[in-house]
């Protein structure tokens, strides 16, 4: 349907002016106060100098979502005089954020000559919205190009300053912050340990790092060893940090590059300027995406690279990391010692905020917009949603480019916290208009850095909250009793030594064991097993009187050493942590709907459960969803001998026999790779005769994978078999014995890369929560879904079947169960 009519066109531009007016005064304020203060306004503000960000958020401010989907059919035919033949029908999928930018615009197709008929159909449904996305889209389209383009422009000005400002900031703390992290820091290589030391202690060099000289902006190069300015010592080994994404990692040498790079690849591709993605007029300038793809496949692609002044010579494709043999002084390496590279940020930074690269896509004949998502990069992680009555809540729009409610601190982590308080005063500043009122997030202010033993990356995270803050929000903790001081350690617990806190027994380490180096985890004997420890969800450490202090908390036990003797306690109270535990701000368990997860779930104390918090809307209804994941490794996979691909009467090509059962019944998903994106091929075929439907998607798979052993790959996998392990994780681990469950909804998506040729199968399935004390009736508003991803790839290992493609052993699954109350509005 149209926009609510209830809000007039005029209204939402009135908002619009309003949001215009919010994000002009944002950015007029970002040079007061003191520097670190100024380059933390210019962060929090930078998602709305960038186009997706202020279409998105202005659109929010007007009472639209953003992310809400417009599909579109185009079709060309050909004929004489008349279109009779069909020669392509495609459809492509809109934002309504998209619509207000002018891709639509730009899309729209014109009546062809004598022998070209092109058509383009829009549901009548979305005819009114689409007029409604345009018309206010051109008012944030001039607010834009005035306010904030035209400024930003100005590789000199106010904002260019700042950004370089504000991107070396950035790059000190990420590197001050990962050296205050002992644990992490002493996981790194003593060669990165000392780089970081020396560009902090010494004002160390720093390298914008590149691709056959296409700069990568927002990332930083910390080199071992530092760039001599001979092009024939390339830096290619140091520590690279990526300034949005709160992540570092250790780079030794072009492979390893290549390896950092294949898990990066989206977001290397929007670090490059619009215009080097677009590529130059000679060889010297070719499509950067395309390089970075070369790099990546290694195909011993070569590129002309300077010898001397007269002649070229041709440059390996692995060697155009941190490329030094550029020409053009645009393409050289940029580097700078820390204290001053702050300039080379500024320059970078101004010239991918050119108006004319930043929207090339519209204004290029050539270019499609299905391109269109790595020229302007994402919009919100965290998505504020836009209820009916215009209400700005806060929730989690995952479904986009697959971000998930995690505790990264990753460029959408971070720009959370400027969208939030951003549309929050927007809709507290416009609030007699219609917007309401807005709730306020909680502040999560805990960060640690974290090795991902999976991509070897060091990652920013937020530290989940383990306290148990109910017992100490309503009454003043007191003192245990005095206990009899022992130095001895804990029986069965070498390393150990018991304590007593809040007249409970505890154990505690010799030395602090968490993140800080201060305080101590406290832990229990295991109720399932004494002879086990098992963690508290109590974090403490003593002060300076022996007093024993929650983290956070005053007061607490003592040291026992430092007490007069006294009788133990008679009784030993065994603590029993629950998942609602982790939902605490929310208040009463009851209330917010916390409560739900202690019915249904037996909480183990082997489990590292990650907590999030999410609003939408249903209908009319504001609802929030209680989120608790939490993460199976499976280091070992092997594909059992019943689910093996084998000969079948369906194909000539092996098939596991439950992929074909599945694929007859199950929803199945092909995503192919291509130069500028994704082709999507659903196989969703149905027939009504018996058999049909199967030799259909048959079909329609084969057509999209030609290559049968990888399908017989692929089939070994993609089916109800590798959601079992799911099942017993929550029967055996998690689920308390009075609830059962049934699955509801399977999707296989299989991503397919022609050109490496690699394969990736996810799965993610919905799973309802039954109550067995009840004739197994659905629990109501509890839900639980898993998801379980493949990778599949050539190897020189020899097979029993002779196939080349192999599944790889590491295939962990995650588990979120959300409880859904509604909101009051």
């Amino acid at each position: 349907m149209a926009l609510d009519a209830s809000v007039s066109i005029h209204q939402r531009e009135q908002r619009i002016g309003a949001y215009a007016d919010r994000v002009k005064t944002q950015i007029r304020n970002i040079e007061s106060g003191s520097e670190g203060e100024r380059n933390v306004k210019f962060q929090r503000a930078r998602q709305f100098m960038e186009p997706a960000g202020y279409f998105s958020g202005g659109l929010l401010a007007a009472g639209v979502d953003p992310h809400e989907k417009i599909t579109l059919t185009f079709t060309s035919y050909t004929g004489l005089g008349k279109p009779e033949h069909l020669t392509d029908t495609e459809k492509r999928t809109y934002f309504a954020w998209e619509i207000a930018a002018g891709a639509f615009a730009h899309d729209k197709v014109e009546r062809g000559g004598p022998l070209n008929f092109h058509f383009m159909e829009i549901d009548e449904i979305d005819r009114g919205k689409v007029n409604d996305l345009e018309t206010i889209g051109k008012k944030l389209q001039d607010h834009w190009e005035k306010e904030i383009a035209t400024p930003m422009r100005n590789a000199s000005g106010v904002i260019a300053r700042r950004s370089g400002k504000s991107d070396a900031y950035v790059l000190k703390g990420s590197l001050q912050s990962l050296a205050n992290n002992k644990d992490s820091f002493e996981k790194l290589s003593a060669q990165a340990q000392a780089a970081v030391k020396r560009t902090l202690e010494q004002n160390g060099q720093v390298i914008i790092p590149n691709i056959y000289g296409y700069p990568l902006a927002d990332y930083a190069f910390v080199p071992y060893t530092p760039y001599d300015g001979n092009y024939r010592n390339r830096p290619n080994q140091g520590l690279m940090i990526d300034l949005r994404h709160g992540a570092a990692y250790e780079i030794h040498g072009d492979k390893g590059f290549v390896d950092w790079a294949k898990n990066n690849r989206n977001h290397l591709q929007l670090s490059f300027n619009a215009s080097d993605r677009q590529g130059g007029h000679d060889a010297h300038w070719p499509k950067a995406g395309e390089v970075l793809d070369n790099l990546i496949a290694d195909n011993h692609a070569t590129y002309p690279g300077y010898q001397n002044f007269l002649k070229d010579q041709a440059i390996p494709i692995r060697e155009t990391f941190n490329y030094t043999r550029g020409r053009h002084a645009d393409y050289r390496l940029k580097y700078a010692n820390v204290d001053k590279v702050a300039s080379q940020y500024q320059a970078q930074n101004a010239k991918n905020a050119v108006w004319n690269d930043q929207t090339e896509v519209f204004g290029s004949s050539q270019q499609s917009w299905k391109a269109a998502k790595e020229f302007w990069g994402n919009t919100f992680g965290y998505l504020p949603v836009v209820g009916n009555a215009g209400n700005i809540v806060f929730g989690v729009h995952d479904g986009i480019y697959g971000m998930t409610a995690e505790d990264r601190v990753g460029g959408n982590a971070a720009a959370v916290i400027c969208s939030l308080q951003l549309v929050h005063e927007v809709a507290t500043a416009g609030a007699e208009r219609g917007l309401g009122s807005v709730p306020v997030a909680p502040d999560n202010s805990d960060f640690r850095w974290r090795l991902n033993p999976q991509t070897s990356d060091f990652e920013l995270v937020r530290v989940p909250e383990t306290l148990n803050n109910r017992d100490l929000a309503s009454t003043t903790p007191k003192a245990a009793p005095d206990v009899e001081p022992t130095n001895e350690p804990a029986q069965s617990f070498p390393g150990m030594r018991e304590i007593e806190f809040k007249d409970k027994k505890y154990f505690v380490a010799d030395k602090p064991d968490a993140s800080d180096g201060e305080h101590y985890l406290l832990r229990v004997r295991d109720p399932a097993d004494p002879s086990k420890l098992a963690h508290s969800a109590i974090v403490a450490k003593p002060d300076e009187a022996g007093v024993w202090q929650r983290r956070g908390i005053e007061g607490g036990g003592i040291w026992p050493w430092s007490r007069a003797p006294s009788s133990p306690p008679t009784e030993n109270v065994k603590i029993q942590p629950r998942l609602s535990d982790g939902f605490d701000v929310l208040g009463d368990p009851k209330t917010s709907g916390a409560d739900r997860f202690d019915k249904v779930f037996n909480y183990n104390s082997n489990t590292a459960y990650e907590q999030s918090i999410s609003n939408f809307n249903e209908g009319d209804v504001l609802k929030r969803k209680l989120n608790v994941s939490w993460s199976v490794a499976e280091d070992n996979f092997e594909v059992s001998s019943s689910e093996k691909a084998q000969r079948n009467e369906h194909s000539e090509t092996p098939y596991s026999q439950n992929f074909l059962k599945d694929l007859n019944r199950d929803r199945y998903t092909v995503q192919i790779k291509q130069p500028d994106g994704y082709t999507t091929v659903k196989l969703d075929a149905s027939g009504k005769a018996d058999g049909e439907t199967l030799a259909l998607r048959l079909k329609q798979f084969e057509s999209a994978i030609p290559d049968p052993l990888l399908r017989s790959r692929i089939s070994e996998v993609a089916h109800q078999g590798s959601v079992a392990p799911t099942a017993v994780e929550l029967k055996i681990n998690q689920l308390q014995e009075h609830v059962g469950f049934r699955g509801k909804d399977t999707h296989y998506i299989i991503t397919y890369d022609p050109q490496t040729p690699t394969a990736q199968v996810k799965l993610e399935a919905d799973i309802n929560l039954l109550d067995l004390d009840n004739d197994a009736a659905p629990i109501p508003d509890m839900e639980v879904t898993a998801r379980r991803t493949f990778d599949i790839a050539e190897t020189n290992e020899l097979n029993e079947d002779a196939n080349p493609y192999a599944i790889n052993k590491k295939a962990p699954f995650t588990l979120t169960a959300s409880s859904i109350v509604d909101l009051k509005q």
